[in-house]
């Protein structure tokens, strides 16, 4: 949540080049993700995984594809003052949250950790997981504020097209290390 994972490059790179409010479809569209996400590691998808563990495989595979995609947008935007980069959308955060596996991670920490069947069955996964969402909601507009922050100092072509080449740059790293883990 706080480690510079796919999402939280993100929310830095939209929140520096598009501003809070231009972010916050992407940032809802991922968070609205996690808790469905957070539900289902809850009520089992553990057990799924385990007795399909390819699944866990293909959703890797799919995920570096599409950081790949995103760190080509970002390479092509720098490259060029003329092209205009749109805000990520709601439908970007399902996709990159889906995607993410990183993430499955958390949940399942979590409810390993903190749940038991004793005090509360369904409602300590409900309990947990809205715990879960206020964190994450908390931690990505940290980023998101943290990458408007930058927005002043990357107001010249040069400044901006350097942001695009280091944002990039970080989504095809986060892209190999997770190809290599």
């Amino acid at each position: 949540m706080i480690s510079p994972g796919p999402a939280n490059i993100l929310y830095a790179a939209s929140g520096s080049a598009f501003g809070i409010r231009k972010t916050v479809p992407f940032w809802l569209g991922t968070n609205i993700t996690s808790i469905f996400q957070t539900l289902a590691v809850g009520f089992g998808l553990d057990l799924v995984i385990t007795a399909y563990p390819g699944i866990t495989d293909a959703i890797k595979y799919l995920g570096i594809g599409f950081l790949l995609y995103l760190a080509f947008k970002f390479f092509s935007f720098s490259c060029s003052a003329n092209k205009t980069l749109s805000p990520l959308t709601f439908k970007d955060g399902i996709i990159v949250e889906s995607l993410n596996m990183k993430y499955l991670l958390i949940p399942t920490i979590m409810f390993s950790q903190f749940y038991s069947p004793d005090y509360g069955g369904y409602g300590q996964i409900i309990l947990l997981t809205f715990a879960l969402l206020c964190l994450t909601l908390t931690t990505s507009m940290i980023w998101i504020i943290g990458g408007n922050s930058l927005a002043s100092f990357v107001l010249n072509k040069s400044r901006q097209r350097a942001e695009g080449i280091l944002f990039g740059s970080l989504l095809c790293a986060t892209a190999i290390w997770l190809l290599l883990m």
